[in-house]
């Protein structure tokens, strides 16, 4: 194509120069890296970074995404000179510590060369430069561990997608083409979509869906980016979060939270508050396999507000809680979530009792006129039953969701494997589904358990119990059952 061979050699020489640059300013990149949040778990906690990288970065995040390095219209804003450098400060200090780097992004309707829709080009000149754009990000990127192929299909209109195939019979033909050229160029990366938007807005994220799944059932994808900004997160509750992500586990793909930010109004406490309100429910959910911050330091990330460390070093309280509770959350995901009434539920319980405002619409309770206060049933027709797994030994919390309405329904007996009964009295009074959290803890081993519940006062309701090695505290509705 036009310019083809200048094209090559400033590539080549972009590669060098960028490559000299990172070895004088960053040259300690070599040295071990501090000890993340999310270091030995199953999943990571990354953000996007800049220009330069940050001095602390490693001491928080095990994976990068560039903000802005490796858009398009970053790289080529020229036709046909490549400037590399911005991307390469991302993904050569990924490499060399090990972390996941993930290029963002290949197709997008902004921040696109404005000479590719501005200068006369056919559409097969176009698809021609888009290709060769593709190709070169591949070559120069091929530690890549995932690559955003389309970001923003459903909010951000593309431009130039008749030079992909437009909407076709599908409706999407430009998005699968856009996938075809990335799995043939990034032959070694995870091929993602990226969307905003869909958190909250049930139609945006069944549109979304309609193009995740033409791209699944072509083995075209491989995760499904949620990026989760402020602007969406800051209205929600964990329910309507947890509601969002079991619908894209539906698919059956994984689900990574790309450009993870929150505001919480602007305040400290706000902004801890509604931290700690969503991140349970999305770092404990099945289908997470990674969270991606949209930046971290404050005055230095795109929205005012999000940012989780002062200039100065310091600490917001939502950082400090987020460390603390991904460090303890066992190997990530580490909770266990099971439904009541998905156990093995004797007689003398009320069993699948429907209520649209328990976790999966239904939950068990002890059938009046049942009664052991004295001492634990002694057979199976007074338990319900709950089997699970857990990955790793450790030292594990348990929570109820729950209602014990007055003092007369207030407890249960609550039994590990073949362990003794032990009275839980006194939980306290709640009216409408609400957590609780039992007041022992459990030695468990890697392998399978069985948690046991025996009535005690009838009028006690169970719906929902969480497991976890960590030192989160559930909320809403919880993650998604195991059970």
């Amino acid at each position: 194509m036009q310019g083809e061979a200048m094209k090559t050699t400033r590539f080549a020489c972009g590669r060098w120069l960028s490559t000299f640059i990172l070895t004088i300013g960053i040259g300690a990149l070599s040295m071990p890296a501090a000890a993340q949040m999310a270091a030995g778990k199953s999943k990571f906690v990354g953000s996007a970074m800049g220009s330069s990288a940050p001095s602390n970065f490693s001491t928080y995040w095990n994976q990068v995404t560039p903000e802005n390095g490796s858009k398009w219209g970053s790289v080529e804003a020229t036709r046909n000179v490549m400037n590399w450098s911005q991307a390469h400060v991302a993904y050569d200090y990924a490499v060399a510590r090990g972390f996941k780097f993930k290029f963002h992004t290949l197709v997008w309707g902004a921040q696109y060369p404005t000479w590719l829709t501005s200068t006369g080009l056919s559409q097969a000149q176009q698809r021609a430069e888009i290709e060769e754009w593709i190709r070169l990000a591949g070559q120069q990127f091929p530690q890549a561990w995932a690559v955003d192929v389309v970001n923003e299909p459903v909010k951000t209109p593309l431009p130039f997608k008749a030079a992909l195939g437009g909407d076709g019979a599908t409706g999407w033909d430009w998005v699968i083409t856009a996938f075809q050229l990335a799995r043939q160029y990034f032959p070694n990366a995870k091929l993602l979509i990226n969307e905003y938007g869909t958190e909250n807005d049930p139609n945006a994220r069944n549109q979304y869906l309609t193009i995740i799944n033409l791209l699944k059932a072509r083995g075209l994808i491989d995760g499904i980016g949620v990026q989760a900004h402020y602007f969406n997160l800051d209205s929600m509750n964990a329910s309507q979060m947890t509601t969002a992500l079991n619908a894209y586990a539906a698919t059956g793909l994984d689900v990574y939270i790309s450009e993870l930010d929150i505001t919480g109004g602007g305040s400290d406490s706000g902004q801890l508050a509604k931290y700690q309100d969503l991140f349970p429910a999305i770092w404990n959910h099945n289908s997470v396999k990674g969270i991606t911050l949209w930046g971290y330091i404050v005055g230095q990330t795109w929205h005012t507000g999000t940012g989780l460390v002062n200039s100065n070093g310091t600490e917001r309280p939502a950082m400090a809680w987020l460390k603390g509770f991904v460090s303890g959350s066992g190997t990530g995901g580490g909770g266990v979530w099971l439904e009541a009434e998905r156990g093995t539920v004797g007689a003398t319980w009320n069993d699948n009792i429907a209520d649209s405002a328990a976790s999966s619409g239904q939950y068990v309770t002890v059938k009046p006129g049942n009664n052991s206060t004295a001492s634990a049933p002694t057979t199976a027709a007074g338990w319900v039953q709950l089997p699970f797994t857990v990955t790793q030994s450790g030292t594990y919390r348990m929570w109820i969701r729950r209602k014990t309405p007055t003092a007369d329904d207030d407890s249960f007996w609550v039994r590990m494997d073949n362990g003794a009964f032990a009275m839980w009295n006194n939980i306290p009074v709640a009216t409408s589904w609400s957590w609780a959290q039992y007041p022992s803890t459990f030695n468990l081993s890697a392998g399978s358990h069985t948690l046991v519940f025996g009535y005690r006062e009838d009028g006690a309701q169970l719906d929902k119990v969480y497991i976890t090695s960590g030192t989160d505290t559930p909320s809403g509705t919880g993650g998604t059952p195991n059970n």
